[in-house]
């Protein structure tokens, strides 16, 4: 083997094998900080319209010329197959080509799940479509269990890696009582039973079983080792712990990983995600450093001052800024019909006749007010397209499709690229280019293999591009953008659903921060349950994004205080009295702690924390960490002074 196709066990490549030098994309000061630096392990945390995938995919291609890293040992991972295939694009149109691994957890698990079954001569395993239908099928010995409150628990319990006894001892009698957590212990175990005897795989096993063959199989593990040595993980806030096992398993002892994540984007908690691994990453890679891109180049001044109020936080724009663009707009209906029909007269007036209707989005908070908005849409002739939703595998033409391409093997790739030719547009266009993308990034591409490789998808990657307003929920919109955003339904008991919900404020935030020029939102006086017409009430902190943009040109300190007093008074009694007195303390105790000990003030409180801590006013170590599930390291360093802050009288 020549020098020029050799590695060293650390990772390096020698220079003779460094390729043509790539094109970076502009980058500003700070993106360019975090694309230069040779800091390993590295977290980058990157706000809304930072430009973290233009940072990540420049970091990848300058390391690569340099010689500091082989595009064939990288793996980079993403959460959806659409941010996968981005990064990949854009490296191969810099010149990378000779990529190793980019993609999902999911996808990236299975394919040496594949490898080493195939290796020890066993068949490939056969992944479940989705478990809803067994449950609903095993359900019926547990007559007392929900099936809704049964997925939503053995989602959970999968996602932290418990077995069915230690939930049903541990958490799950919190979460919803002893007796409904010993029956979905007896359903985990009956449904784990069931796939054992039928050969079957379903989304969270595919994690647990390769990370269970690197931590067994050293031929494996060395194997796997040898092939990935430079990390690469996108929305890191968004991982659960059984896949920062897998992630630590892939790395073993080795420091090449670079990760990218938001804390004020963690929204997936109720999923099991654990935005803890972002906050605690120094304490499980002590050598680590940070480096934070805060600006925003999405969005006008006014709707990032907008989003920056959800959160009761200063906006990173002076006064002259904030005047520059146009202030969010909002508007009330008495009935939400009439608020699907107002928004849809407003789409209207503001298209241009020149540009597509996918450049405006409506997002809501829950999929039935986006069906009834869809249904509006339809009578009034306006297009339309769910997004995030997977429908399209629902859809006949699409079922026969998939069928004819999981019938081929030999001749998958051949078929797959005869079918792109084929279709135009529609979702039997996005099969097939999915078909194809499987096909390139599968040498031994078959009809089973891509049956099993579309399971590993997310909703969202199943997106297809026909023209029409996106409709989308808040979580399904997330890390997508539009031009001109309409958010409905802002209203109490729906933003939030759950008062007191930290991640329910984070959820509003990644909404209104998905508008770059227009942002419009509205809600409606009343609305239907069971029946029966019901009063609402604008959401509270519609008033604080009201506050946000209504100052003048130039702000007097008294009209200042009077639209902040006035978004207070809707507020009600959250940020009110010692609570708001708590909660201003931790907040000037951050930032002048920070800057005096030259620390990121996430490293001190994350800001999501602080108004959960101003509310449950923890009196010792054990119930600050019950509020925050702050590591014990990071506990023992700050939490005493923290404690003292909020009990000063």
């Amino acid at each position: 083997m020549t020098e020029a196709n050799t590695a060293d066990e650390f990772g390096s490549v020698s220079l003779n094998s460094r390729t043509p030098r790539p094109d970076l994309e502009p980058l500003n000061a700070e993106q360019r900080v975090a694309v230069e630096s040779n800091d390993s392990p590295l977290r980058i945390l990157a706000g809304p319209g930072a430009g973290k995938t233009r940072v990540l995919t420049n970091r990848i291609a300058r390391r690569v010329f340099e010689g500091s890293a082989d595009a064939r040992r990288v793996l980079a991972l993403t959460f959806t197959r659409r941010a996968a295939h981005e990064l990949r694009s854009r490296l191969i149109k810099m010149g990378i080509r000779d990529l190793g691994a980019v993609g999902t957890f999911h996808s990236t698990a299975l394919a040496q799940i594949r490898q080493h079954r195939a290796d020890h001569g066993r068949r490939a395993p056969t992944v479940l479509a989705g478990r809803r239908p067994v449950l609903t099928q095993l359900i019926g010995d547990f007559p007392k269990l929900h099936l809704q409150t049964a997925a939503i628990e053995i989602d959970w319990l999968n996602s932290q890696n418990l077995t069915p006894d230690e939930y049903r001892n541990g958490p799950g009698r919190s979460r919803i009582g002893e007796n409904q957590a010993n029956e979905v212990a007896h359903l985990q175990s009956a449904f784990a039973s069931y796939k054992s005897k039928r050969g079957l795989l379903d989304f969270d096993d595919i994690l647990v079983e390769c990370t269970n063959l690197l931590k067994t199989d050293k031929a494996f593990r060395d194997a796997q080792h040898w092939v990935f040595r430079h990390f690469f993980v996108d929305e890191f806030q968004d991982l659960n712990r059984v896949q920062f096992d897998l992630l630590t398993s892939w790395i073993g002892d080795r420091t090449d990983l670079c990760i990218v994540g938001d804390p004020d984007q963690a929204i997936y908690g109720w999923n099991g995600a654990d935005s803890s691994l972002l906050y605690d990453f120094c304490d499980h890679f002590p050598s680590a450093t940070t480096i934070s891109l805060v600006n925003n180049h999405r969005s006008q001044p006014q709707i990032i001052r907008a989003a920056d109020a959800v959160l009761e936080r200063s906006s990173r724009i002076t006064d002259e800024q904030a005047t520059l663009g146009e202030p969010p707009t909002t508007n009330s209906f008495p009935t939400e019909e009439e608020e699907a029909v107002g928004i849809a007269r407003y789409l209207r007036d503001i298209r241009l006749p020149e540009t597509r209707w996918s450049s405006h989005a409506v997002l809501a908070r829950t999929n039935e007010q986006l069906e009834l908005i869809a249904e509006v849409f339809s009578r009034l002739r306006l297009p339309y397209r769910f997004r995030s939703q997977g429908g399209i595998f629902k859809l006949p033409e699409v079922k026969d499709l998939v069928d004819q391409l999981c019938a081929a093997d030999s001749d998958f790739s051949a078929l797959a690229t005869d079918l792109l030719d084929e279709f135009d547009h529609g979702p039997q266009k996005r099969i097939s280019e999915l078909a194809l993308q499987y096909a390139k990034e599968n040498f031994h591409a078959s009809g089973t293999g891509f049956r099993n490789w579309i399971r590993t998808l997310r909703p969202g990657d199943l997106d297809y591009q026909g023209d029409g307003v996106d409709l989308a929920t808040f979580h399904s919109a997330k890390g997508l953008e539009w031009p001109s955003v309409v958010i409905a339904g802002l209203e109490q008991g729906l933003v939030p659903i759950r008062s007191g919900d930290l991640e329910e404020r984070r959820l509003l935030y990644v909404a209104v921060s998905r508008a770059q020029h227009k942002l419009h939102l509205t809600w409606a006086q009343t609305r239907q349950k069971g029946g029966m017409a019901v009063n609402r009430e604008p959401s509270p902190w519609l008033a604080l994004i009201k506050a946000s943009t209504r100052h003048p040109v130039a702000p007097s300190g008294d009209l200042t205080a009077q639209y902040l007093a006035e978004a207070r008074n809707h507020l009600g009694p959250d940020i009110h009295g010692d609570v708001e007195i708590r909660a201003q303390r931790l907040r000037e105790w951050i930032n002048q702690t920070a800057r005096a000990r030259r620390v990121e003030p996430s490293a001190l409180l994350p800001n999501h924390l602080i108004l959960a801590v101003a509310e449950k006013s923890p009196v010792n170590l054990s119930e600050l960490a019950d509020v925050t599930g702050l590591g014990e390291t990071r506990l023992s360093r700050v939490g005493p002074e923290i404690l003292k802050i909020i009990a000063t009288d």
